[in-house]
């Protein structure tokens, strides 16, 4: 066992039982993210440049992951940017 291993060992072993299970299920959760590849991130001029089909994938996605965000949405223009009067 390396001096590491021996080192987190020692510190979980002084933990009381629901700090220990606390810990478990972050190493559970960090084994669960190595599984998962990491996400790359598409600058608007390589989205232009994928196929249209992958780029509606792509953006669809990034929707889905979105959709229990809490953001506000907003207009870039209104109405009276428009009024020719």
């Amino acid at each position: 066992m390396s001096a590491v291993e021996q080192e987190i060992m020692e510190k979980i072993r002084k933990l009381d039982e629901e700090t220990q299970k606390r810990v478990l299920t972050f190493i559970e959760e960090l084994e669960i993210s190595e599984e998962i590849p990491p996400q790359k991130f598409y600058t608007a001029l390589e989205l232009l440049q994928l196929p249209e089909e992958e780029r509606n994938r792509l953006v669809a996605e990034a929707f889905e992951r979105a959709a229990d965000e809490d953001f506000e949405i907003f207009e870039a223009y209104s109405e009276e940017d428009f009024d020719n009067e």
